[in-house]
């Protein structure tokens, strides 16, 4: 039986699973792993400038992807700076695997330089997180954690390799394919009782709503969605955070949910007698756990992979454990036995129409917004111009990049990504590095306010060297602005912390390497845009955009939107 190196059969592991891109920074205890990637052209090892840059871009490429990637980090800090973008992958679902080079064994729990218990740091933001102890346990324990990677509910692992189990040892045998340890095409149905039950109360829905969840995206289920939509007349709406999980402009869909929503569909949404919750925790985001945006009366069918989820925040009416898009052509099928013609709803239609028509019309309005700085709103409907149908577009947490939320029109699945209810600000410009790497054959776009650029902004010049062809537009309004508009509305305007001086964006990535732009008037955004996305390379346009505090929260009675 053939012998190979440990560090080796780790790589040989993750080619496998399919692996192609591997994040992170060398040190002494992954050496022996990270070059053995060395003149290899099936698997590479992205070297990043930050720790938390790599755990950022990883998060990235496996949303866009759908495929798992890797962390390959070395002891102590080298690890632990990962933690940030890996809490990111556990709240969106991603498939992300880090690989901790960890001092050797008889360092552990001995005080050891840079020696910590980095399996408990991970273990609340993982799936799994876990220590080998033989060299010989190395591939079994890989197979362990893309098995809880990939199955049910997608997200981060963690495995700790003493770097002594790693130097100098090897082991028998072949790689193993993923089809002998897990289940590679699964997508678990959901309870035919269930099912009916659903079916039953769906014919029967006055104001039906279907709500497209994350789940919808993670198993490709938008064309099964928008058919239910046109069988019942549903109105069409994604749950926040999931802009791209419909296509925006079909004839039902009227807008986005949440504080940085539309009005216009938390109307629908409070109006809606019936909610077929598709892929979707109905988490905070969307629904702000209350009864104003979702009535009490409303009946809702929730459907999620995770069954923890199914009335964890909302009492249903029938719950359904299940992949959405097997789930979906389930309620396809019997729909379609119970009602062979559909049940078109021609009042309701008209009131979703209605909705849809007066959101546009308010979105319309921005255009007559002059100022100098530009509002941040203005810089939106030249961006609608310049980005191609399938351009991926990164969100950073802030206010400014949080307009585009219902601003923006998506119509191809894995193309909005943003901070999934993490709300680590600086993570857009790493995620949207990721999303390229992922998906090559797609433009790519990150929008960022200018305090969570420079958070991560040492990695233009990964972007750089990686010849990493993105789009950074960066909106400068010279402050943290959330933060400052809570400083002006309840403390009186005592501003500490919140005003910024910032260097020229552009001139520091052509400092870098990068191209950069400057763009001071509406006229220019979208041929700039248009330029930037032909740059064989990174580049980053700045925007100088005046400050903006956004109002209450939309309200199924008001207007909304920000």
């Amino acid at each position: 039986m053939a012998r190979m190196k440990a560090g080796l059969a780790v790589i040989e592991a993750l080619r496998a699973e399919g692996v192609e891109y591997t994040f992170g920074i060398v040190g002494t205890t992954t050496n022996t792993i990270v070059t053995e990637m060395c003149g290899r052209s099936d698997i590479h090892f992205v070297d990043t400038r930050h720790e938390e840059g790599a755990a950022f871009m990883a998060y990235g490429y496996a949303r866009a992807s759908g495929k798992p990637t890797v962390c390959i980090t070395t002891s102590g800090p080298g690890t632990i700076n990962l933690i940030t973008g890996i809490a990111l992958a556990y709240k969106g679902r991603a498939p992300v695997m880090v690989i901790a080079g960890d001092v050797p064994r008889e360092h552990i729990d001995r005080d050891g330089a840079q020696a910590f218990d980095l399996v408990n740091i991970f273990k609340p933001v993982t799936n799994l997180a876990r220590q080998v102890t033989k060299t010989e346990r190395i591939p079994e324990l890989i197979h362990d954690a893309f098995r809880m990677a990939l199955s049910g509910k997608r997200g981060p692992v963690m495995l700790d390799i003493p770097r002594d189990l790693l130097e100098g040892q090897s082991l028998d045998g072949e790689p193993s394919s993923p089809q002998t340890y897990r289940d590679v095409n699964g997508r678990p149905p959901g309870d035919p009782q269930a099912i009916q039950r659903a079916v039953a109360l769906l014919a029967q829905a006055q104001r039906p709503l279907l709500l497209a969840g994350g789940g919808v995206v993670d198993s490709e289920a938008g064309t099964e969605a928008v058919a239910l939509a046109e069988m019942l007349d549903m109105a069409l709406v994604p749950a926040y955070g999931h802009n791209d999980a419909v296509p925006n402009s079909h004839r039902l869909f009227i807008g986005t949910p949440g504080r940085r929503g539309s009005g216009e569909t938390a109307e629908a949404i409070h109006r809606a007698d019936v909610i077929l919750a598709l892929g979707t925790r109905l988490n905070q985001g969307t629904t702000f756990w209350d009864n104003s945006v979702i009535n009490p009366q409303t009946r809702i069918v929730q459907v999620n992979i995770d069954s923890q989820e199914i009335g964890r925040n909302y009492p249903v009416a029938v719950g359904i454990t299940g992949d959405a898009k097997a789930v979906a052509q389930q309620l396809l099928d019997a729909l379609r036995h119970a009602l062979p013609q559909g049940r078109p709803n021609a009042a309701w239609r008209a009131e979703i129409e209605k909705l849809a028509a007066r959101r546009q019309a308010r979105l319309q309005t921005e255009l007559a917004l002059t100022g100098d700085p530009l509002m941040p709103q203005r810089v939106f409907p030249e961006l609608r111009k310049a980005l191609p149908r399938d351009c991926m577009v990164t969100l950073d947490a802030g206010v400014a990049p949080g307009l585009s939320y219902d601003r923006l029109n998506f119509e191809v699945p894995r193309t909005f990504f943003n901070y999934s209810g993490h709300g680590g600000l600086g993570m857009g410009y790493c995620v949207g590095l990721g999303t390229k790497l992922g998906r090559p054959d797609r433009p790519a776009v990150s929008i960022q306010g200018d305090g969570g650029f420079l958070y991560t902004s040492q990695e233009i010049n990964t972007a750089v060297r990686k010849r990493i062809s993105l789009v950074s537009i960066v909106l400068n309004n010279r402050c943290h602005g959330a933060e400052k508009y809570q400083q002006q509305r309840f403390f009186d305007k005592r501003y500490v912390g919140v005003d910024l001086d910032n260097p020229r964006f552009d001139r520091l990535a052509e400092v870098y390497g990068a191209r950069g732009f400057y763009v001071t008037r509406p006229d220019e955004i979208a041929d700039t845009v248009t330029t930037a996305l032909a740059v064989d390379g990174p580049s980053v346009i700045e925007i100088p955009v005046t400050e903006y505090f956004p109002p209450a929260a939309p309200t199924p009675g008001g207007a909304g939107g920000h």
